[in-house]
Order: C-alpha cells, then structure tokens, then sequence
C-alpha cells in the first residue's frame, strides 16, 4: 500500500486544481469533503480555497471574479442553507459554466420531507449537537 502511494505520488496533472467551496458559516463540513476526496490523488493535484460566512449571491460573483475569472476548469461544492441564495448561486454558476455540487441542500431537504418539519436554517451549528447515532456498525465486522 506504502509503495503504491510512494509510486502514485509522481502521477499528477500539469498544474493544480484549484476547487473552490462557499459556505454561509465557516466551511469545514465542505472542505471536510473535499479534503476526503482530494487525498485520493497525488499530493499537489488538488488545492481547495474557500469563501465562509456567505449571505448574499453578490459576495459569491465578487470570489468568483477574483479567483476563477475564465469559470471554465474549476468545481465549487458549497454548503448554503437558504434555499433562495442556493438557487441563486446555482444561476450564478450555471452562467459562468462553473460545475457545482449542492452537499447540504439535498441532505436537509430528504431529512425535512422524512420528519415532515421544516429546517431551522441556522448557519454555523454546532454539528455534534443533538444529534444521536442509533447504531454504528463496522461492515468488517459483519
């Protein structure tokens, strides 16, 4: 496994990719997720730059005219509670031909439409809150 991480580790693309995450709070939950998936390619491969505390689409364009001007050759995964600012951001990168991944919304709406109650929408909650873990189970263990 070492030497195959070892051996990997010269297989990188010409220059970084840059992959952006926006988030109406800090980030993490975002850049968690990112970080998870970028450490499946060479080290270098992935850089990730992140704009935290977003409430407004305006404050998205102004990143996005500084840091990814060309739109073309870049993701941006975000985590944005508000339904209205996510379609709007969602507009925002639909015209900049920017790719996008929603981690948040999808999650909060199935858990809304499961309970039936809707979300408090709070940015920057604690995540280990209220929330219990009924049951973990190892699979290497079944």
């Amino acid at each position: 496994m070492a030497e195959e991480l070892r051996e990997r580790s010269g297989e990188r693309a010409q220059d970084p990719v840059t992959v952006h995450v926006v988030s109406d709070s800090l980030g993490t939950t975002a850049t968690a997720l990112v970080k998870a998936a970028a450490v499946q390619f060479a080290v270098g491969t992935v850089s990730v730059s992140c704009l935290s505390h977003v409430s407004n689409v305006a404050q998205v364009e102004e990143y996005l005219s500084r840091f990814a001007p060309e739109g073309h050759g870049t993701a941006l995964f975000h985590t944005i509670l508000d339904p209205q600012l996510r379609e709007e951001i969602r507009h925002t990168l639909e015209d900049r031909n920017i790719s996008s991944v929603d981690l948040l919304g999808p999650t909060v709406g199935m858990i809304s439409r499961l309970t039936g109650v809707d979300p408090l929408n709070i940015p920057g909650l604690v995540v280990d809150r209220d929330v219990d873990i009924v049951c973990h189970v190892d699979a290497r263990e079944l």
